[in-house]
């Protein structure tokens, strides 16, 4: 696997952490109606569609991603399955646990209670990403497949990634996933983010102005380990 296993303390923390705030800010926004990223909006219309929950969809897709790209000659990094698999049991979590059985609806709020709900989940969801690139410890799937693609076909990583985005979106559409006004913020919003905010990161996680490649990938507009 790629990555370095056992960087640090701090990678670990920031991974673990991220996925929690990453997972949580994604329940949020898919509870918060406005939209999310591409493949999210795919697996919450999947979800609607085959009766499992989003967070186990999360974790099927991520695996069948890692599979792809394993096949093509990109293997996962070690923290990529701890991630991925982290943020489906806390998305699972919020849906079966918050928002079904204790009976939390933000679903019935109002328009402005909901645009704050997706705020704040947006804020979780992004410093989410950061924090588990900041790790250093695996990309997530989806990005391992996108840059599979771009290393084994020769195609610019720039186009690799849009292929698969217009792909996703497009069968989100079909299945009537939760895409939306948030989605188009999302695609242009966490770029500048990840772009802007990793570096920092990176230097409290690991002590260091950064490790060669991952910026590369980050202003490609690479998504967490998940």
């Amino acid at each position: 696997m790629r990555g370095r296993a056992l960087r640090n303390p701090r990678s670990w923390s920031a991974l673990i952490v991220g996925a929690l705030a990453l997972g949580t800010g994604l329940a949020w926004m898919l509870v918060a109606g406005w939209g999310v990223a591409p493949l999210d909006a795919f697996i919450a219309g999947s979800a609607e569609i085959t009766g499992l929950t989003v967070g186990s969809l999360i974790i099927v897709v991520s695996v069948l991603f890692l599979i792809g790209s394993w096949m093509l000659g990109s293997p996962p990094g070690w923290g990529t399955p701890v991630a991925f698999i982290g943020v489906g049991a806390v998305v699972d979590l919020w849906n079966l646990v918050v928002f079904d059985l204790v009976g939390w609806s933000p679903a019935d709020w109002s328009i402005a209670l909901r645009v704050a709900l997706w705020t704040v989940g947006f804020t979780l969801f992004a410093g989410g990403v950061v924090a588990t690139l900041a790790s250093d410890l695996g990309a997530n799937p989806y990005d391992q497949i996108v840059r599979a693609v771009h290393e084994r076909f020769g195609i610019s990583l720039w186009l690799s990634r849009l292929l698969f985005d217009a792909v996703i979106l497009a069968g989100a559409f079909i299945l009537g996933g939760a895409w939306g006004a948030g989605t188009v913020a999302l695609l242009i919003l966490m770029p500048i983010a990840m772009a802007s905010l990793t570096p920092i990161f990176r230097r409290w996680v690991h002590g260091e102005k950064g490790v060669p490649g991952l910026i590369g990938e980050v202003e490609a507009g690479g998504f967490p380990a998940r």
